[in-house]
């Protein structure tokens, strides 16, 4: 098979998967995660800190949040999944908000005219960062399934269920305020008849998010200045080199070194290409995306912590490339089969000499387990220690 061959069955192959109902994607992305659901609550020591918020309240009456600034939705749905079923429930819960996320994902990509929606699902889906942990109980998943469900609303001009939906998204994670407040001023901006229900929404979004953090201030006496501390543990550990480091090195294990190589190439395919391609981002899709990745990994450089911070900046690269590449959509579906590997096997470039405390690297390449399959190993030792 010749090199035009090649490319003319993988983008046969494409057609093909557009042509895929929504639902099927569902089911699909359903029958991936649900082993994890019978995993315990996760590898995150995080997890099991909401579990034990619903326990507290049980035997106190008295709300102690699981961290700060406050997750207090998700605490509350676990409070009552844990009631029902223990860690199958509340896993099963997070597996629900994953699908509703990709779900809206897809619909979203249809109503923005975003190419190749089904394959760019499918790749959001097999995320390691998705699949990880669209089974655990932990918030991420929660937060992105409330905020694309909401947005997706918006984009239907349903406005009131927008409204208390983009609320709970904010309750779940307070970073989501970023990526609601961007879409709002884009909305604003692409639809002028439609601006008081859109300010409505809005201010109706920030009172239920408003009063969805009423308790962890409650909690704290109202002393705001310690509302969004983050503690970083040996400011030695954080010079400019360390977090410059450790932000770079976390990007680059988020995706994993093979796909960034090929997410470069696709980069300079579209600048070799920009006159065929930017002709399409009039619509300003693309640079909201851009805008909203540059203020996630703004913060995230301040805090290069957990790589499943960077969670929201994943379905916006995918729709800035399904932009970028739409008449060349078997680009999509070789960064499809990298990412999906990266669930099995990662090429690590560098190894700490201190874990946990890293201030000194080694530089090298060693094949590894992939984050999924490290994941899962560690669910199990926490299982079975």
């Amino acid at each position: 098979m010749n090199s035009k061959s090649r490319i003319n069955f993988l983008k046969t192959t494409c057609l093909k998967i557009e042509e895929i109902p929504v639902w099927i994607l569902l089911l699909i992305a359903g029958l991936l995660y649900s082993p994890l659901v019978f995993l315990g609550y996760g590898s995150d020591s995080d997890s099991y800190s909401v579990v034990r918020t619903g326990q507290y309240f049980v035997q106190t009456l008295d709300y102690l949040p699981s961290r700060l600034p406050g997750y207090f939705v998700h605490e509350v749905f676990v409070f009552f999944l844990n009631l029902i079923g223990g860690s199958i429930a509340c896993n099963l819960g997070t597996l629900g908000m994953t699908l509703l996320m990709l779900g809206a994902f897809e619909d979203i990509c249809t109503r923005l005219n975003v190419p190749s929606k089904n394959l760019l699902t499918l790749t959001l889906a097999i995320h390691p960062f998705v699949w990880a942990n669209a089974a655990a109980t932990i918030d991420y998943l929660w937060a992105l399934g409330f905020a694309f469900f909401g947005i997706s609303l918006l984009l239907r001009k349903r406005n009131l269920a927008a409204a208390i939906t983009l609320g709970l998204a904010i309750g779940s994670r307070l970073s989501t305020v970023l990526l609601i407040t961007f879409v709002f001023a884009y909305l604003l901006w692409k639809q002028k008849g439609n601006r008081k229900q859109l300010v409505l929404c809005g201010f109706f979004t920030a009172l239920i998010a408003a009063i969805l953090y009423l308790p962890a201030l409650d909690f704290l006496e109202w002393d705001i200045s310690r509302w969004l501390i983050l503690s970083t543990g040996d400011p030695n550990l954080w010079t400019f080199s360390l977090r410059l480091g450790r932000f770079g090195y976390k990007n680059l294990m988020f995706w994993s070194l093979p796909a960034i190589i090929w997410m470069i190439v696709i980069v300079i395919f579209t600048f070799s290409h920009s006159r065929n391609h930017v002709k399409s981002w009039g619509d300003g899709v693309v640079g909201l995306s851009l805008l909203i990745i540059l203020c996630y990994e703004i913060l995230f450089y301040q805090a290069p912590i957990e790589m499943e911070y960077l969670l929201p900046t994943l379905p916006f690269v995918l729709i800035v490339f399904g932009k970028a590449l739409r008449a060349q959509p078997e680009y999509l579906l070789i960064f499809f089969f990298l990412i999906l590997i990266a669930n099995f096997i990662w090429i690590n470039p560098a190894r700490s000499l201190t874990p946990n405390q890293t201030s000194e690297v080694v530089y090298g390449l060693w094949l590894e387990k992939g984050y999924l399959l490290k994941d899962i190993s560690l669910r199990l030792s926490m299982l079975h220690p």
